[in-house]
């Protein structure tokens, strides 16, 4: 049986279900798609009194039909931060158990997206579509995220933005650089959507350790530095009565 085991945000997180699901397997973790550092590897491994094996992006795009194969024949699970099949790369280890015909399982667990809207304190259902800012390479350089942004502004529908991640480093794409992303996205598209007083909500790590959540305008926000971690942002619509009178409440 291969399992895709969700270990949600943070060392509270897991389940009972996972902890005896992952007792009972040869355990790999995704280092590739999730945000999952040293300590909390570790912290798992001894909970379940057994080596954790570490999955990067060869293993989990060139050789995971090996290690879907290896699951015919004994318990096979591999970790994953918040929950699984929210990735598309999550989503393709199922698809290719399937044509395998190897069983599979998703153990679920808290996820970083009703989280973020959660500590927003803005309404769930006043969400369009989400987005991610990628990090920019010399031939690399896509800015049609922004056209998300203006589909969801249109329809008064808030944004989540995630910004790319980078497991070498275990965190997001600096807060700045994804500003300055953003900008060149307004120069190519022109609708006035990000501008200096355009507001943000920046939510970093949320959930985990040094959680922090700011309201800010865009100017401002060019000006902060976040140690390592997740961050994501928030383009809010226009804020109905309840959601001003919550946010005034957890800012």
């Amino acid at each position: 049986m291969l399992y895709l085991v969700g270990i949600g945000l943070n060392n509270d997180d897991i389940t009972l279900q996972a902890l005896s699901i992952l007792r009972n397997s040869i355990v790999y973790a995704d280092r590739y798609t999730t945000f999952f550092d040293e300590e909390r590897r570790n912290y798992i491994s001894n909970l379940i009194s057994s080596p954790i094996i570490d999955l990067n992006r060869e293993d989990l795009e060139e050789k995971l039909g090996v290690i879907v194969e290896r699951a015919r024949d004994a318990n096979i699970s591999i970790m994953v931060g918040g929950d699984p099949l929210i990735a598309t790369t999550h989503k393709i280890i199922f698809i290719e158990a399937k044509k395998r015909k190897v069983p599979i399982k998703v153990v679920h667990a808290s996820s970083v997206l009703s989280s973020l809207i959660g500590e927003s304190g803005l309404d769930f259902y006043r969400f369009g579509q989400i987005c991610t800012i990628s990090k920019w390479q010399t031939n690399y350089m896509p800015v049609s995220f922004y056209e998300a942004i203006e589909k969801n502004y249109n329809n008064n529908l808030h944004s989540i933005v995630l910004l790319d991640y980078d497991p070498t480093k275990n965190s997001s794409l600096p807060l700045k650089d994804a500003i300055a992303i953003l900008e060149e996205a307004e120069k190519k598209y022109k609708k006035g959507l990000i501008k200096d007083n355009t507001l943000l909500f920046v939510m970093h790590k949320i959930a985990l350790d040094g959680q922090q959540k700011l309201i800010i305008n865009v100017g401002s926000a060019k000006k902060l530095n976040f140690a390592n971690g997740p961050t994501a942002l928030i383009i809010p619509a226009k804020l109905s009565d309840i959601e001003k009178e919550v946010i005034e409440s957890m800012y």
